[in-house]
């Protein structure tokens, strides 16, 4: 194997590895979102104060809607 067929084939590799990790983290901050989304809704739905709700969950204004 040349040097150059080696560098490209571990410049593919690292690149699959970052891809991955970023996926990985993207999927575990869609999930956090989702959950604390759904946290929201339930404490809405049980007279939970709309700003007391963005102050546990930590969501946006927009984001928490009734």
């Amino acid at each position: 194997m040349t040097i150059a067929e080696r560098l490209k084939q571990e410049g593919h590799h690292n690149g699959l590895q970052q891809g991955l990790q970023q996926g990985l983290e993207q999927g575990v901050q869609k999930g956090t979102q989702e959950e604390a989304l759904r946290i929201a809704r339930m404490m809405l739905e049980n007279g939970i104060d709309r700003d007391l709700v963005r102050l546990i969950t930590g969501l946006l204004p927009d984001d928490v809607t009734e």
